[in-house]
């Protein structure tokens, strides 16, 4: 009890001293990672799309993380726990006599925040569980209230097993890089086992924490603590945001260049064919698009190209409509037809204002979006508004081969955390060199040779990942469209050849759309064979069983998989669901389900098989993450790029391992279509329209940032 009085004293006190400043940013991490303050969460998240990565020294604990606010008012934290007093030996003994490697423990921390408070005097309210999947060493639920005034923060929650009740704390940012933190922990170490064995067998000596964090502008903070009465504390962290620059943590670029020639101001004084020639060359050097096609009517232009160097497909209709306002008279009317492998794919139609607002950078005068359209559009636009007379200039399809041909070498990071193996985190790292083929009828191709460079992966079930030089990809696909229509639009994808570093084979899908994207079903096909892991491109002679390291060769080498596939796009949150029922490549039946956030380029998600071929209730599961190459390192070389990184990392440490196994792809229709999907593109360009003609950003911290009862209610 004298511990909370002391709390509530402290709290009064700073609430008296703090004075006033500008609005602080959210609390920074607590020790494992989610936003708190040293081991209790705050009632707080970052920004939707940001978050941060670092490590906490806490012994006998040490803490790895990657914290993001995955959903506007969902804070995911993936986290790796390790004990320096339990070890684990080679054969998965565990043991507090220092022998083998420290115990490793991977976990999932949840927070809901059901309020987001836009005032002091009443609290932004969350709810959350910690190490939510997996052995739950850590599991604890817990119930937090935070009130904010300015710089200061103060918070009051109750929390069950190892949280053991009543905490609270305040955090208090002195100076812009400066921040106080001061908690009542009664954190109950003593429930912290593995495998009989505590890490921290005694209660705390003390129960508060206290302690500075320091941060720099560029996103990094150093935290220094005194905790349970008996330890020194350092953590370091660094924020990003998959948003905007993601290793600067700061918002995209919205510095557009333009043609800086005067605008002719009349319709009637414009030369239609020196106009529409001048737009095909300012879209070649302002924007990588490629294929372009220029068209006018009367006071309207029409523009139909294909993106191959922006990772965004809003971001460079953003910048095709720049050009188009610095060169284009007044128009009524304005249509952008984005193409995928040459194929017209969606029609946004624009009224003449938002040009208007664009030269001025402020589309505030009239709603231009009360106007707009985004629609599936038809393979013969062209033709069509030609037939009916609607065109009176028509330019040919300049620049047909430019980027058809591409050449890149890229660094490829392979993780590997399990704590199963000897040693439970092995990598590899290599260089990627790639050829890319365009063509503007529907077909692309790639060869993709990796080259190790470094590596200490030594995994019997992935003979695959070794030092061995190999072709990890090579495929030709093809793109079309099978049906038009203002209701459904029917497209496929086709792909066959080196599929990854296992299959062989092809790939088919089939996607039927409703009207804005938002809803598709359709199957998929996959006829795959084993790859021979020795060899740089060669076959199996029959299938391999990973899981036993040996190949069968009396076995039938080509395996069938196909499944009934559907999803769902929630425009409002940048949200992919999407559930594959059917038989896999093993001759399992199940399901597989993912949930996949998308912020224009940049993805992140998560799924899970579920077979018959089941270990513990669930085949496998892990996380998908894609990175648009220019976010990475545009900040640095300025360079735009359409690649971006994927990446899929199995959570669970024992699974099954030839069981939810699909043939690998190169480009599937998400990859291809799901950008320029009428709902979600018309969702980015408005956002990046807005940010771009605003010349005040509002509050960092007021960002998309708003409560489960928020999204629920309006």
């Amino acid at each position: 009890m004298g511990g909370r009085r002391v709390l509530f004293l402290v709290t009064v006190l700073v609430f008296f001293l703090a004075g006033n400043g500008s609005r602080a940013r959210a609390g920074g991490a607590a020790n494992p990672g989610f936003t708190g303050l040293w081991e209790y969460p705050t009632a707080e998240t970052p920004e939707d799309g940001a978050g941060r990565f670092g490590l906490a020294w806490a012994s006998p604990y040490a803490f790895y993380y990657v914290d993001l606010a995955w959903l506007p008012w969902l804070e995911v934290n993936a986290r790796l726990s390790t004990f320096d007093n339990i070890h684990v030996t080679p054969r998965n003994r565990i043991n507090d006599r220092g022998d083998g490697r420290r115990y490793m423990d991977k976990a999932i921390d949840l927070k809901v925040m059901l309020h987001r408070s836009r005032e002091w005097r009443v609290p932004s309210l969350a709810l959350g569980v910690t190490d939510v999947m997996g052995t739950e060493l850590m599991k604890a639920w817990y119930g937090v209230a935070t009130w904010r005034f300015d710089r200061l923060a103060a918070s009051l929650g109750y929390g069950t097993d190892r949280m053991n009740g009543l905490f609270g704390g305040v955090s208090w940012e002195t100076l812009p890089w400066l921040t106080l933190k001061a908690e009542y922990s009664p954190m109950d170490y003593t429930l912290d086992r593995a495998g009989g064995l505590k890490p921290h067998p005694n209660a705390a000596k003390a129960r508060y924490n206290v302690g500075a964090a320091l941060s720099a502008p560029w996103g990094t903070e150093l935290t220094l603590s005194y905790q349970r009465g008996e330890e020194f504390v350092v953590s370091l962290s660094h924020r990003f945001n998959l948003k905007g620059t993601f290793l600067s943590g700061k918002g995209r670029n919205t510095a557009y260049e333009a043609p800086g020639a005067a605008r002719i101001a009349e319709w009637e004084d414009v030369d239609l064919k020196k106009l529409c020639g001048e737009i095909a060359d300012a879209l070649s050097r302002f924007v990588r698009a490629r294929d372009v096609e220029v068209a006018a009517g009367e006071k309207k232009i029409y523009v139909a190209y294909e993106n191959y160097g922006h990772s965004s497909q809003a971001e460079a209709m953003v910048r095709v409509l720049v050009v188009l306002a610095a060169l284009s008279p007044h128009l009524d009317e304005v249509t952008l037809i984005p193409k995928a492998r040459g194929v017209p794919v969606v029609r946004a139609e624009f009224p003449g204002e938002v040009l208007f607002g664009i030269r001025a950078r402020d589309l505030t005068a009239k709603d231009p979006w009360q106007e707009t359209r985004f629609l599936w559009t038809e393979k013969k636009f062209f033709d069509d508004l030609e037939k009916e007379g609607k065109l009176l200039y028509r330019s040919e399809r300049s620049q047909r081969n430019r980027a058809s041909h591409e050449f890149k070498a890229m660094a490829v990071y392979e993780p590997r955390v399990d704590q199963t193996l000897d040693d439970d985190y092995q990598s590899r790292w290599s260089v990627d060199f790639v050829y890319e083929r365009r063509s503007s009828d529907g077909w692309g191709a790639v060869a993709d040779v990796r080259v190790p460079v470094w590596s200490d992966v030594d995994i019997y079930w992935e003979p695959d990942v070794t030092q061995k030089t190999r072709l990890h990809r090579a495929a030709v696909g093809l793109l079309e469209k099978i049906r038009d229509g203002d209701w459904l639009q029917i497209w496929t994808v086709s792909e066959a050849g080196w599929l990854d570093k296992r299959h062989f084979g092809l790939n088919h899908w089939q996607r039927v759309y409703s009207r804005d994207g938002r809803w598709w079903v359709g199957p998929r096909l996959g006829f795959a064979r084993d790859r021979d892991p020795r060899s740089f491109s060669g076959l199996a002679r029959g299938r391999i069983d990973y899981a036993a390291e040996g190949i069968d060769d009396d076995s039938f080498p080509w395996r069938l998989g196909l499944w009934a596939q559907g999803g769902y796009f929630a425009p409002d949150l940048g949200l992919d669901l999407q559930v594959d029922a059917g038989r896999f490549l093993d001759e399992d039946v199940g399901v597989r389900a993912s949930a996949i956030r998308r912020w224009d380029g940049a993805a992140l998600g998560f799924w899970l098989f579920y077979t018959r071929r089941s270990s513990e209730a669930l085949t496998n599961a892990g996380i998908h993450l894609e990175l648009p190459a220019e976010r990475w390192f545009g900040s640095w070389f300025g360079n735009p790029s359409a690649h971006i990184w994927e990446q899929e990392m199995p959570l669970p440490s024992t699974w099954t391992v030839d069981a939810g196994r699909m043939p690998g792809k190169w480009r599937d229709p998400e990859r291809l279509l799901s950008q320029l999907r009428p709902v979600e593109l018309k969702k980015n360009v408005k956002n990046l329209l807005e940010e771009f003609c605003s010349f005040e950003a509002s509050e960092p911290n007021e960002q998309g940032k708003y409560g489960l009862t928020d999204y629920l209610l309006r």
